[in-house]
C-alpha cells in the first residue's frame, strides 16, 4: 500500500484510516490531535508541545531509526506536561530502533502492545490497562493505576535520599500488589507480570529488597574505591549482603539484600569517579565526563557499553558482549561497544561477544584478544589499535 504523507498536526487535527502514512524528521504535535484506524511510519522522534493531547485509536506505530543511532532516537519527548490517550494500538521497531518515550502529564492507555519499547513517567498521573512494554520505569512522584501488564523491566529511580523497601516481588508470574517507588513515586498493580524489578540508585538513598526472585540493580557513581557486583542469590536474614561492602569505596547510596536473587548490575559512572570493578557480572557500563572504571575478571554484557567526554574505561581478564544470549533473553536488546567524543576505552586479554563503534576523537586499545570482536566501525578522528 503507497505511504501518504503525514499532515502536520496543529490543534485540532483529525486523521482517520484506513491507510498507511509516513513521516520523516520530527513529529511535532500542537493542541489536541486525534489519529485513528491507520498505520503510521516514523522516520524520526516525536515531540509533544507543552498542553498537547495526543489520541492514538486502532494505530499501529512503525519505528525506524538511522543506521547506528542510540536507543531512543527516534522515541517521543514533552515540552511539558501533555495528555496521551492510546487505545487498541501497537508499536513496533524496525530493524535496531529502540523507542522511549520520555512522559509527563496524563497517561489513559487501554490495549497497547510494544516490542523493545521504554515508557518513562516523570509526574505522570496514569491509568493503564493491558500494556505489554519491554520497559515501564515509574518515577519522579508518578501516580499509577494499572492491570494486566506484561513487562521486561519493572523499573524505578531513587531520589538523591530515599529511604526504600522492596519485598516480595515475583518474576515471570501475575502479582497484585501496591508499591511506594523511588523519588516518590507510588504504582497501584493488579495482575502484573514483569522479568525483571530494576531498580536505580542516586545520591546517598538506601534500599532494602527481600526476597525478590529476579533483579537488576543501577548504581550512578560519582566516587572512588572497589566495587564487587555479583551474580546469584545474595544474603540471608541473618547475614545481608551489604553494597558497597563497608570501607571498600567512597560510594554513599547502600544497598541491603536479604534472600536477592541479582541477575546483573548497572553501573553508571561520572563526576571524577574513580573506581575498581572486580569479579561483577555487569549489563550496562556507562562512563562520562572526567570517569575512571577498571574492570577485571568480569563479564560485561554491554547491553550498553558507552564511554564519551573525557572518560576512560579499561577491561581486562573478561568477557564483553552477550550476542550470544539475545535469541534467550529479551531483555538484550542490544550489545555493543560505543566510544565517542575524547573517550579511551583499553581492553587486554578479553573475549569479545560484539562489536565496537568509535567516533568523534575517541581512542580504543585492543591487545591480546581471547576473541575479537564482530566488527569495529571507526567514525570521526577516532583510533582503533589492535596488536
Amino acid at each position: 500500500m503507497t505511504q501518504k504523507p503525514l499532515p502536520s498536526l496543529h490543534d485540532g487535527t483529525v486523521v482517520s484510516g484506513p491507510g498507511e502514512f509516513r513521516h520523516d524528521g520530527e513529529l511535532l504535535v500542537q493542541g489536541k490531535v486525534t489519529l485513528s484506524n491507520l498505520t503510521l511510519h516514523l522516520h524520526g522522534p516525536i515531540r509533544l508541545a507543552a498542553g498537547a493531547t495526543l489520541e492514538l485509536t486502532d494505530v499501529h506505530l512503525f519505528v525506524y531509526d538511522p543506521a547506528g543511532a542510540s536507543n531512543g532516537t527516534s522515541g517521543l519527548q514533552c515540552d511539558g506536561p501533555v495528555q496521551v490517550v492510546i487505545r487498541n494500538s501497537t508499536m513496533a521497531p524496525v530493524g535496531d530502533a529502540h523507542p522511549m518515550w520520555l512522559l509527563k502529564g496524563k497517561i489513559e492507555l487501554d490495549g497497547f502492545t510494544t516490542t523493545n519499547s521504554e515508557f518513562h513517567f516523570d509526574h505522570v498521573q496514569a491509568r493503564l490497562n493491558n500494556l505489554k512494554i519491554f520497559e515501564l520505569e515509574i518515577s519522579h512522584e508518578s501516580q499509577v493505576t494499572a492491570q494486566n501488564l506484561d513487562l521486561v523491566f519493572l523499573s524505578t529511580h531513587t531520589g538523591d535520599d530515599d529511604e526504600l523497601n522492596f519485598e516480595n516481588i515475583p518474576a515471570d508470574r501475575p502479582f497484585t500488589r501496591t508499591l511506594q517507588l523511588g523519588s516518590g513515586a507510588h504504582a497501584q498493580l493488579t495482575a502484573t507480570r514483569l522479568q525483571f524489578f530494576l531498580l536505580y540508585m542516586h545520591g546517598r538513598s538506601r534500599a532494602d529488597l527481600a526476597h525478590m526472585d529476579r533483579v537488576q540493580l543501577a548504581l550512578s557513581p560519582r566516587c572512588d574505591g572497589t566495587l564487587r557486583l555479583p551474580k546469584g542469590r545474595l544474603g540471608s536474614a541473618e547475614r545481608p549482603a551489604v553494597f558497597p561492602r563497608p570501607g571498600s569505596s567512597t560510594c554513599p547510596f547502600r544497598l541491603t539484600l536479604n534472600d536477592v536473587n541479582v541477575d546483573t548490575w548497572d553501573v553508571y559512572a561520572g563526576d571524577n569517579a574513580n573506581l575498581v570493578i572486580e569479579d561483577s557480572q555487569i549489563d550496562e557500563l556507562v562512563a562520562t565526563e572526567n570517569a575512571r572504571i577498571a574492570v577485571r575478571n568480569s563479564i560485561v554484557y554491554a547491553d550498553w557499553l558507552s564511554i564519551g567526554n573525557h572518560a576512560s574505561v579499561s577491561i581486562a581478564s573478561s568477557t564483553v558482549g552477550a550476542l550470544r544470549l539475545a535469541s534467550q533473553r529479551p531483555d538484550l536488546a542490544t550489545s555493543q561497544i560505543r566510544v565517542s567524543d575524547d573517550g579511551h576505552a583499553d581492553f587486554s586479554e578479553v573475549r569479545f561477544d560484539c562489536g565496537i563503534v568509535a567516533d568523534g576523537d575517541a581512542s580504543v586499545n585492543i591487545s591480546h584478544s581471547v576473541h575479537p570482536p564482530a566488527y569495529v566501525h571507526r567514525g570521526g578522528h577516532a583510533i582503533v589499535k589492535e596488536k
